[in-house]
């Protein structure tokens, strides 16, 4: 498969453009092991590529058979799974990209997927969760592979969370919603039932995350502000004011949470004292993704650009960035010193941050802007 890279896009960063998906790219999922991505595409398809080959990324298969977008990816072993907006999940075998399995239930798009070894988790725009079995090639015609439907929710639900047992103190397989009704729930994955209600937010909540124990969850929503919960006993612990516009995305690494929002500011927060001890400036557009790699906060902006902040001091060290206006970033990975961007002109980038100083003239246009600010 190509690498095809335009002459606009000329960029010491630029390592490659691998243009072979038709539309825009809404998601992208990393293996454990970091030897290969998988994106999913308003095309209908997801692809599996090469991370770790110095010769270049290249496309290892194709994943065809839904009917609408791919709305969401996820690996597990050899295994892929692709959630879509023709209401159904499926299951993949990497090796053969057969369609090993389909999961149909739901009632309206599949919005994330996450998978325990034993079940798969999803949730929908239905206004439900449901588990559903792993091993469904297994079943009789006569068998459901659905084992519980988590209803509670009385509007679409987005974020999801699986907490396993072991890990921390919790004693049970947990799994964690989020919804437009502006409540979050705790559920048992083994009976289905809801353990915990988390009420508090005024808007819809947009993503989630848990701190490493397991003990505190975190929510972002569109009425700009996060919570921290105690998980156990469902109470408000913080209250994160400071953004202006909806919460777009979250992430806890240690002690310090990380959020974007819609309006182009990114912050970085002491969690347990509720205080923002940074701010991340000069988006353009809404902040769609965030990932810390060794000591740098990298994110990807609606205004077309991925950009690189020194983590503790807000300093802009790095814009990622073509000359194409109608490149939107939706989602980022990054191993070995690569960072892959999808964007919404269907092109996966594929960039060098490894190497020292600044490879954008925007930069200093921005950091400019920032200053002004």
């Amino acid at each position: 498969m190509g690498c095809c890279k335009s002459k606009d896009e000329v960029s010491e960063s630029l390592l490659e453009t691998l243009a072979e998906h038709t539309d825009s790219i809404n998601c992208m999922a990393m293996a454990d092991d970091e030897s290969l991505l998988v994106t999913g595409s308003e095309d209908k398809t997801a692809r599996m590529w090469t991370t770790q080959d110095s010769a270049g990324s290249e496309c290892l298969g194709v994943l065809e058979g839904h009917t609408s977008f791919v709305s969401c990816v996820y690996v597990f072993d050899t295994y892929v799974f692709t959630g879509s907006n023709d209401n159904t999940i499926k299951k993949w075998d990497m090796t053969t990209c057969n369609c090993d399995y389909t999961y149909e239930g739901h009632t309206s798009q599949v919005m994330r997927i996450i998978c325990s070894g034993e079940y798969i988790i999803s949730s929908s725009k239905d206004l439900t969760a449901k588990v559903w079995l792993f091993e469904a090639e297994d079943l009789d015609e006569d068998e459901n592979p659905c084992i519980h439907t988590l209803r509670g929710h009385t509007k679409g639900v987005h974020p999801l969370i699986y907490v396993p047992a072991g890990e921390t103190k919790i004693v049970e397989d947990l799994v964690f919603t989020g919804s437009a009704d502006c409540t979050a729930r705790m559920w048992s994955l083994s009976s289905g039932e809801c353990l915990q209600i988390y009420r508090g937010h005024r808007q819809a909540i947009m993503t989630m995350t848990a701190d490493s124990d397991a003990r505190i969850l975190f929510t972002g929503s569109a009425d700009t502000t996060i919570r921290s919960w105690d998980i156990r006993s469902g109470k408000v612990l913080k209250i994160f004011d400071g953004h202006t516009t909806p919460i777009m995305c979250l992430s806890v690494v240690n002690k310090l949470m990380y959020s974007g929002d819609t309006g182009g500011m990114a912050r970085c927060w002491a969690w347990n004292l509720g205080d923002c001890t940074q701010e991340y400036r000069g988006h353009k557009h809404s902040v769609t993704c965030l990932k810390f790699y060794q000591g740098i906060l990298y994110s990807g902006c609606g205004d077309g650009k991925a950009r690189g902040f020194e983590a503790k001091t807000g300093t802009l060290m790095k814009v990622f960035a073509t000359k194409d206006p109608e490149v939107v970033i939706n989602c980022l990975a990054i191993c070995n010193n690569t960072m892959f961007t999808g964007s919404r002109d269907g092109k996966l980038r594929v960039w060098d941050i490894k190497s020292k100083g600044v490879h954008s003239p925007d930069l200093q246009n921005d950091q400019t802007k920032e200053n002004q600010t």
